[in-house]
């Protein structure tokens, strides 16, 4: 019985009057710690832009269907775009883009969210395109909402992505021309 008493005057010692709320943000988590540089300054393309060949390694998460669609979108919007495309396992390409693509039903319709990875031939992560789109409502398959519209937007973003990826130009001393000039208007 005096264990007990014990016990629970330790612990009532141990808790604080002020507990994490949204009131008091600096509760919820510890302090910022900054990103190394490398982790925010987009690297620049190894293979200029001229060069560089997509190989379209795997797109997980999609049916065959729905699959086959968004290959075919890739392949048009690549082609508008002036990127050259290569077939899967091909040991020419520069870059390989491995996709993941997820589809989620709900209220006011499916959300299709998806991320390209590119890696170089030593299996490097070089660069991500991220995105989402909005599809209409489904029943209970959230891929019955998603339609050829969607699938051919998420292919021309991804290539858009893709195009101004590799064409970035190295600046002498800071991150690629593209994205201090975008820097540049924004302010």
């Amino acid at each position: 019985m005096l264990a007990a008493a014990l016990l629970a005057g330790t612990l009532a010692g141990c808790q604080s009057l002020e507990g994490p709320s949204a009131s008091n943000p600096a509760t919820l988590a510890g302090p910022t710690v900054p990103a190394p540089p490398e982790a925010t300054r987009p690297t620049v393309p190894p293979i200029p832009a001229a060069q560089a060949t997509f190989q379209f390694n795997q797109i997980l998460g999609v049916p065959t269907n729905k699959a086959d669609d968004l290959a075919s979108a890739l392949g048009r919007s690549a082609k508008a775009r002036g990127l050259t495309l290569v077939r899967r396992g091909d040991p020419t390409a520069s870059y390989r883009v491995l996709g993941y693509l997820s589809a989620v039903g709900g209220d006011q319709g499916v959300n299709l969210t998806y991320v390209w990875d590119v890696l170089d031939s030593n299996n490097k992560l070089l660069h991500r395109v991220t995105g989402f789109e909005l599809g209409t409502t489904s029943s209970s398959d959230p891929w019955a909402g998603v339609s050829e519209e969607i699938l051919s937007n998420v292919a021309a973003r991804t290539i858009e992505g893709l195009y101004a990826w590799v064409n970035q130009v190295p600046s002498e001393d800071g991150p690629p021309a593209a994205v201090a000039a975008a820097a540049a208007t924004a302010i």
